[in-house]
C-alpha cells in the first residue's frame, strides 16, 4: 500500500517499521495524507499543535480546505493533542506575559470551530493526544477504508 505525504507537510509522518506500507511523497490539492490511486475517497488532514490550528482557523485558505473535504467519502481531521491542550490554550503556552497578552484566540473559540468543522462539513475531528498515536488512528483509518473498498 502507497500512502501519500503532501510535500508541503513539514514533519510528517513515516508509518516506519509497518510492513506493506509505503509512502510517497505528491502534492495534494487538499489534505496531508492519502491512499494512492484512492486520492479522492480519502482525506487525511492533521495539525501537530494547538497553535496550529489556533493559527489557521482564522485563515480563509483553511476553510476553504475545509469546503474541498465535504466531497470526500471519507475525511478526517487528526490532532496530535487533546482537548485539555485546547481548553487551556493559550495560558499553558510557554511564552512571555507579554506574548501571552498578544494572543487573541482562546480555547472555547478553537472548540467552537471545532465543532463547526463536524457538524458543518462532516469532517471528523479526532484528538489523538500524541504524535504517534495520531499516526496510529491514520493508519487504522487507512486499513479500514481499504477494507471498505471493491
Amino acid at each position: 500500500m502507497k500512502i501519500i505525504v503532501d510535500t508541503r507537510e513539514k514533519h510528517p509522518w513515516t508509518f516506519d517499521g509497518l510492513e506493506g506500507i509505503e509512502t510517497i511523497s505528491q502534492k495534494l490539492d487538499t489534505g496531508d495524507y492519502a491512499i494512492e490511486g484512492r486520492e479522492d475517497l480519502l482525506c487525511i488532514e492533521r495539525k501537530e499543535s494547538v497553535s496550529e490550528i489556533a493559527g489557521n482557523i482564522v485563515k480563509p485558505r483553511f476553510w476553504n480546505e475545509m469546503e474541498r473535504m465535504q466531497d470526500y467519502r471519507w475525511k478526517f481531521l487528526l490532532l496530535e493533542f487533546g482537548p485539555s491542550h485546547v481548553d487551556g490554550f493559550p495560558n499553558n503556552l510557554k511564552v512571555s506575559k507579554k506574548v501571552l497578552k498578544r494572543i487573541q484566540i482562546k480555547g472555547p473559540f478553537i472548540r467552537k470551530e471545532l465543532a463547526r468543522i463536524q457538524v458543518q462539513y462532516g469532517i471528523h475531528v479526532m484528538y489523538c493526544e500524541h504524535r504517534i498515536y495520531a499516526e496510529q488512528a491514520a493508519i487504522s483509518i487507512i486499513k479500514r477504508v481499504l477494507e471498505e473498498l471493491p
